[in-house]
């Protein structure tokens, strides 16, 4: 069975909504070969989705699962298929840190367009920057439920 890990910062907002995102493609499409989980580098158990991510899920009829923000480990590396960042800086943490992962560490938008480009944090971003940010992901997330 493959296994996608996301990846972002803290893991409440780019991360968890890109594998809120896939899951439920996955799941419209009948597909239960993949498990997809999601990390943050600097992530903390205590930290806490944002309503407005709740709120967006809600909007694509998508319930917000239960979740606790969780560090990158090891574990995770040796366990997954593909690792995807939300940004250049991210990927290069990983490796850096588990360079013997390379040939699975890639950004989202690098894995599924063949070209690098980060995706801004949307924690601190209000309104139609917000949602842009996750229109970006939801689009791009949809195109990789097509690929794999």
């Amino acid at each position: 069975m493959n296994k996608i890990c996301f990846v972002c910062h803290a893991n409440i907002c780019r991360s968890f909504s890109a594998e809120c995102f896939l899951r439920d493609f996955l799941t419209k499409a009948q597909r239960d070969d993949v498990k997809v989980i999601s990390r943050g580098i600097y992530a903390q158990s205590y930290f806490e989705v944002p309503s407005k991510i709740t709120n967006f899920l809600a909007s694509k009829s998508i319930n917000q699962p239960p979740h606790t923000s969780a560090l990158l480990t090891r574990q995770d590396m040796q366990d997954c298929t593909l690792v995807l960042t939300m940004t250049e800086d991210q990927k290069e943490y990983i490796l850096d840190k588990y360079a013997q992962f390379s040939d699975k560490v890639f950004t989202l938008h690098e894995y599924v367009y063949g070209k690098e480009q980060s995706i801004k944090d949307p924690v601190s971003l209000t309104g139609r920057s917000f949602e842009k940010v996750l229109e970006e992901i939801y689009k791009t997330v949809q195109d990789l439920s097509k690929k794999i």
